[in-house]
Formats: C-alpha cells, sequence, structure tokens
C-alpha cells in the first residue's frame, strides 16, 4: 500500500464538554452506518485500554488516563454499544473506541475510530483560559467517521454486490434510445434530469437495442429509460 485518505478531524474539548462530545461523535458515526445501510448487529465495537502494568508506554498523566477510559465506557454502555475492552490495545497516546463492521463473510473490518490524545496538546503546548483566568489543557478528540475511504467503499461493493441503490449508485439512470433518430430527444431528458442533479448517461452507442438493455441491467443501473416515437409524442 501506498497510502489511503481518511477523514480525520481533531476536536478540542474543555474536560466537562468531553462526555456530551463523544456521544455526538457516536451518534453521528451510527447515523452514517444506517445511512449506508448497515444493522446494528453488523457493527462491532471494542474499547481499547492502556496495559496496567506497563503504564510507562503511554502518554498523558493517570488522571486524564482513568477519566478518558471511565468516560469511554460510560459512554459505550449509555448509549447501547455492543462493545468488548481490550487491555493493552490502546494506542500509545490514548484509549479509543474502534467500531468493526462485518462483510458479506463475516469479517470485521476497521472503520470508525474514537480516540483520546494525549500526545498532541502536551507538545504542542496546547492551552486555553478557563472562566478563572486560569491556563489549561484542552482534551483533544482525534475522530474518523469512515476511517480510510478505499476500505469503507471496497466494503459498500460488496455489501451490495455492487447493486448500489438510487442515491449512491455513481450512474442512477441510463436512457436508452430505441433508434439513432431518438438520440437527440434522448439527451433532451437527460439534460432535464441533469438539472434536477441526477446522474445520467444516454447509451447511444451502435450497439444492438438488446444488448444497451443487457448493459444496463449487467452494471447494476438502478433505472432505466426506454425513448421511442411514442414517448418524443407524449
Amino acid at each position: 500500500m501506498r497510502g489511503f485518505t481518511q477523514d480525520d478531524a481533531h476536536i478540542m474539548c474543555r474536560k466537562d464538554q468531553v462526555e456530551d462530545e463523544l456521544k455526538r461523535v457516536v451518534n453521528f458515526i451510527l447515523y452514517i452506518y444506517e445511512a449506508f445501510g448497515f444493522k446494528k448487529e453488523d457493527v462491532k465495537v471494542y474499547l481499547s485500554l492502556r496495559d496496567p502494568e506497563n503504564k510507562k508506554k503511554y502518554a498523558g498523566h493517570d488522571e486524564g488516563r482513568g477519566f478518558t477510559e471511565m468516560v469511554l465506557k460510560r459512554v459505550a454502555e449509555d448509549m447501547g454499544l455492543d462493545f468488548k475492552e481490550e487491555k493493552g490495545e490502546a494506542a500509545f497516546y490514548g484509549p479509543k473506541l474502534d467500531f468493526k463492521v462485518k462483510d458479506v463473510i463475516g469479517r470485521e473490518r476497521q472503520c470508525s475510530t474514537l480516540q483520546f490524545d494525549f500526545n498532541l496538546p502536551e507538545r504542542f503546548h496546547m492551552e486555553y483560559t478557563n472562566e478563572q483566568g486560569v491556563a489549561e489543557q484542552p482534551y483533544m478528540l482525534h475522530r474518523a467517521l469512515l476511517g480510510s475511504f478505499e476500505r469503507f467503499i471496497g466494503l459498500l461493493i460488496e455489501h451490495y454486490a455492487g447493486a448500489f441503490p438510487l442515491w449512491l449508485a455513481p450512474e442512477q439512470i441510463r436512457i436508452i434510445p430505441v433508434a439513432e433518430k431518438f438520440v437527440k430527444y434522448a439527451d433532451k431528458i437527460h439534460e432535464t434530469f441533469r438539472e434536477k442533479m441526477f446522474r445520467t448517461l444516454v447509451d447511444d452507442s451502435n450497439d444492438s437495442f438488446s444488448k444497451k438493455i443487457r448493459n444496463a441491467e449487467i452494471e447494476k443501473i438502478p433505472y432505466t429509460i426506454i425513448v421511442g416515437e411514442k414517448e418524443e409524442k407524449d
């Protein structure tokens, strides 16, 4: 692998904002999975905690570490997540929730992640001034909603076997004229759909009419529109 694309974001917040912010992100992640057609039982969550026997290898202080592990577990419980604790699996910079989605043959694929980062706020001397005028270091939440785009797209292709729902299909509508003399009318319909933000194509190739229909079926285009003399007159 040469590289991958990820929807990373880092959220800075106060200690008293951490729990609400975690719940917002988890809700967003679950909303995304539902929108893409994954069921609740398809998603398994792993709570990665530090190794209690080897605390020195982790960034941050004991109090902050203990608080973040506790609040992650509480959020997972309060939101009814199907989660499993994994001691010693935390990143060196903080504990995390990893969301893994089952593929079509039952394998778990790492997707979303929600992590605390004690390393960067310390290294970059991040501070904010609280209401008492005292400087404090913020808590940093590092989140990726989809994780690797490439992996998630692969997961979607397998999940739908290429037959994407209308909103997700790269090509939503294939317009097929029954003869060459109706191509101009097909182009007119194509532009009408384009103005409405639909993703459409006109098949004006030299293939036979039956092959054009077959191609649309093989390519799993959600909708195929056939246009001819009757449609043009109507």
